[in-house]
């Protein structure tokens, strides 16, 4: 009996020893009702699923683009050529029909394009402007933090959102000039591709092209050069500027809200566990919390300005450590519209081309 009793004193003892540092925690084990709340309204994922949603959609949009562009000057050879014609003895009605087919899908492929460009430029759009919506709700979880906290903790709150606060701001204005960017190219690319599919699509329905194989040559080998030229002008450089923009802004967003998430949950466990000096020592510099995504935006930043070429230094750290005003130059984010030269296509025809058309209208 004795021994029996020693064992369950010693056993008391200790889970008393045990128990006992929990007293001291506020915290843990007397909860306010509203913390409560509070406690379950902010568990679980914290990133909108709406982001990953137009994450996808515009990343698809962007592949059916680049698939839809990418061996475009190579099928515009294949397509328009008519040497196999050429070497038919007998040449008939239906190989004249064939090629005449052929200058429709021409104008049907540029009209698709058109559409796809602006498929993308819609999706992309959503993104960025959800990228930012949900930078700004991840900002108000965080301020989903009980009001009733120690003067000292409240000053160090403060400052955190402020930190907060400012980050979505730089994080919001690289969002928008990208954003403006890729719309004012897409925007371009597709009244490029639109207003020529028009053209052509009204000189067959207008011009009466002769069905004698000579001037169907003749006018192929014309749209051959004319088409190639009007898909490099429109696309260029900056098609591919705004794949790589995307791809890099894509990859930095996904970190970024990553790394929120990460510091809205470790904010709960802060103020859930209690121990401020321990847990919350974040808190005491949030400047320094918040550097590594004020760099990666920065990092965002940079690459956006080599990519195009805009001759700009990166403003984020002057506009963060310095009032200067900065001018930036937004000549690189103009429509440009001189892929046709005035009074296409005439101008560029020969006479012996134009003699092919029975009747010739200005478009």
């Amino acid at each position: 009996m004795n021994l029996c009793g020693t064992n369950f004193t010693l056993t008391l003892a200790f889970i008393m020893i045990i128990v006992r540092p929990l007293e001291g925690n506020e915290h843990v084990g007397k909860l306010s009702p509203k913390f409560e709340r509070w406690m379950h309204s902010i568990r679980g994922e914290y990133i909108p699923l709406e982001f990953f949603n137009v994450m996808n959609s515009a990343d698809l949009s962007k592949q059916d683009l680049q698939n839809l562009l990418r061996n475009f000057l190579e099928n515009l050879q294949k397509n328009l050529t008519t040497s196999a014609i050429l070497n038919v003895i007998d040449y008939n009605h239906q190989s004249n029909r064939n090629q005449i087919r052929k200058l429709w899908e021409l104008s049907d492929f540029f009209y698709l394009s058109a559409d796809v460009a602006n498929a993308f430029a819609h999706d992309s759009q959503m993104y960025y402007e959800v990228t930012k919506n949900s930078s700004y709700k991840l900002l108000l979880h965080l301020r989903q933090i009980p009001s009733a906290q120690p003067t000292l903790v409240k000053m160090l709150l403060t400052n955190y959102f402020a930190e907060m606060e400012f980050f979505h701001i730089m994080f919001s204005e690289i969002i928008d000039e990208v954003l403006e960017y890729t719309q004012n190219t897409l925007l371009s690319i597709q009244n490029t591709f639109t207003y020529y599919a028009d053209i052509q699509r009204f000189i067959l329905e207008n011009w009466n092209l002769k069905s004698n194989i000579s001037c169907i040559k003749e006018y192929m080998e014309f749209l051959k050069p004319c088409s190639a030229k009007v898909f490099r002008c429109a696309t260029d450089t900056k098609l591919d500027v705004v794949f790589d923009v995307f791809a890099m802004t894509e990859l930095t967003s996904k970190y970024i809200m990553h790394q929120l998430e990460f510091r809205i949950q470790r904010l709960f466990n802060c103020f859930y566990f209690g121990n401020y000096e321990i847990r919350c020592k974040f808190l005491q510099n949030a400047e320094h919390d918040f550097e590594i995504l004020f760099n990666s935006i920065e990092d965002l930043e940079i690459y956006y300005d080599i990519k195009t070429k805009n001759g700009r230094v990166s403003a984020l750290r002057l506009r963060r450590h310095s009032n200067s005003n900065i001018e930036e130059d937004t000549t690189g984010l103009r429509v440009y519209n001189n892929c046709l030269p005035r009074d296409f296509p005439q101008s560029e025809m020969s006479n012996s081309l134009i003699n092919c058309f029975n009747t010739i209208q200005k478009y």
